[in-house]
């Protein structure tokens, strides 16, 4: 839902938020979730910090013995394509087909993601993970969802020629 309310910046966020999380949990003091999240904007590089980051949680996954697997590559192309489109908001029919793309496919690569993410918390035999919904993720999602307004406000009071 935040994916598609923020017009497909939460992407990022999610990959910066779980790196914290990932590194948290493997003790790797050399993950920076900061440059994590940013390095999706440097094509290429970006690419293929993505497909490090699903192959970390595949080897979570792995290690508590989950059945499901997580295929590092499918994700890296849904950034891909995140990618491709981000910063080309217009209002011609080409590009709002464009966008409809990038937010399914950032939508895509988060939820693939979390659910992931979520099935390891949930079989880790270490500490057991209470499910909740935080007073910070209400705002997030308020923040969002007034973005996303604004966004609809400014393209049907856009005047067209």
């Amino acid at each position: 839902m935040l994916t598609v309310l923020s017009l497909g910046i939460y992407l990022p966020l999610w990959l910066g938020f779980t790196w914290q999380e990932l590194r948290r949990e493997t003790g790797d003091e050399r993950m920076q979730p900061l440059g994590h999240a940013l390095s999706v904007f440097v094509p290429g590089y970006g690419y293929w910090q993505v497909h490090r980051h699903f192959a970390l949680i595949g080897s979570l996954l792995e290690r508590v013995g989950v059945k499901n697997k997580v295929d590092p590559f499918s994700a890296m192309i849904g950034v891909v394509l995140w990618s491709l489109t981000f910063l080309h908001y217009s209002a011609e029919p080409i590009f709002v087909a464009l966008d409809m793309i990038e937010l399914l496919a950032a939508t895509g690569v988060v939820v693939y993601g979390q659910r992931a993410l979520n099935e390891y918390w949930r079989a880790r035999p270490e500490l057991h993970v209470e499910e909740r919904v935080l007073p910070m993720d209400w705002i997030a999602v308020g923040v969002a969802a007034t973005y996303f307004l604004s966004w609809i406000l400014a393209y049907v009071m856009t005047p067209s020629t």
